[in-house]
């Protein structure tokens, strides 16, 4: 029996100008955030290696990057198709609705509040073009952000009690760790990686006739592209491309707070490790559990030495109760098959509506 798809409403503006990969789609999701998301199409719109979509998938409640961005565009000529979609809110949500919108070979996917520079585009698809085999699946961006900059003492408290092993950034450790990208530098060409950064990296569309972003982690997404990394990793090959480097300036609006992200910490990664490392043995067990204990007694320290940051206190609290949860009634979910949800019914802009697209 087929599916009945849920119809989303939106707005199109067609390309008035050159776009250099019309074979590339660009997707931001947006939560509340009018300004970040003027600031990323303009400077996408200026870049010589513009992707030929350019698809906002907004799960605000109001209608705010509505009209930022149909202002912003007014009279413009724009080297991409922009699509404007109404959705409902969640990360990895709007993430899937997106993979439905778009009609391009390659998808990007950005946080709106990244810059990528110049370059960016043309280095990441010149990977998949090089690729004929077709093994690659994935490839991230460079996050500039990391460059120089010092690991955080409790990440220097995790190695020096070896709680979290050394490993090479983008490495996933079976007790549930990662290796952190502070202070690596520049590089040029590709290095294979397990996890990609779901707010700077590209798919192949073959990726998403099997996968979608877990349904595990609709809200505020903490951790679901690592575990969609671990995912599509058993089949495809991933990389992160040194040249394709993209700033990331972490606004703090449409974020929760420090209780929901205190939980979701800890939530979210035992979903993800007891998911794919289904026998991790009894030295990897106790360094998750370890490690969930070091980051409660941190963020408790933290504010006990500076009280007037209450993040802190909440972030503590909500790591408590996510393992209390992990113990007595551990997360689990059963993923759906991947398909198509939604259609969209898409007006032009400052004409009449257009017929409903379905993919």
């Amino acid at each position: 029996m087929k599916q009945e798809l849920q119809e989303l409403q939106g707005w199109h503006k067609l390309a008035t100008g050159y776009s250099a990969l019309p074979q590339c789609a660009l997707i931001v999701p947006t939560f509340r955030r009018p300004a970040e998301m003027v600031r990323l199409l303009g400077v996408v719109a200026m870049l010589e290696d513009a992707p030929g979509e350019f698809l906002v998938i907004d799960g605000s409640p109001d209608d705010a990057v509505d009209r930022a961005i149909q202002d912003w565009a007014k009279d413009k000529e724009l080297p991409f198709n922009l699509v404007y979609v109404r959705s409902p809110a969640g990360l990895t949500r709007q993430r899937n609705v997106g993979i439905d919108a778009c009609t391009r070979e390659f998808i990007f996917f950005l946080d709106d509040d990244c810059l990528p520079e110049p370059g960016y585009f043309e280095s990441i698809h010149g990977v998949f073009v090089a690729d004929t085999k077709g093994e690659v699946g994935a490839v991230r961006g460079f996050l500039t952000n990391g460059i120089n900059k010092p690991k955080t003492l409790l990440w220097r408290l995790r190695h020096a009690l070896r709680i979290v092993p050394q490993g090479a950034p983008g490495q996933y450790h079976h007790c549930g760790s990662s290796g952190t990208w502070d202070m690596v530098q520049p590089f040029s060409g590709n290095r294979p990686v397990d996890l990609l950064s779901g707010g700077a990296a590209a798919y192949r569309r073959e990726v998403f006739l099997k996968h979608r972003f877990s349904e595990f982690f609709y809200g505020y997404a903490q951790g679901e592209d690592m575990e969609m990394s671990l995912r599509i990793g058993k089949e495809w090959k991933l990389l992160v491309c040194g040249d394709a480097r993209v700033d990331h300036h972490h606004a703090d609006s449409g974020r929760p707070a420090g209780i929901a992200r205190g939980q979701m910490a800890v939530r979210n990664r035992y979903f993800i490790w007891r998911r794919h490392s289904p026998d991790p043995g009894a030295k990897n067990q106790f360094l998750f559990w370890m490690d969930h204990v070091l980051m409660t007694a941190y963020y408790t320290a933290s504010f006990l030495v500076r009280p007037w940051r209450p993040y802190y206190l909440g972030f503590a609290t909500g790591t408590t109760k996510g393992l209390i949860e992990c113990l007595v009634s551990p997360p689990r979910h059963q993923e759906s098959p991947a398909r198509s949800e939604y259609a969209f019914n898409l007006r032009e802009t400052n004409a009449a509506v257009v017929s409903a697209k379905t993919v």
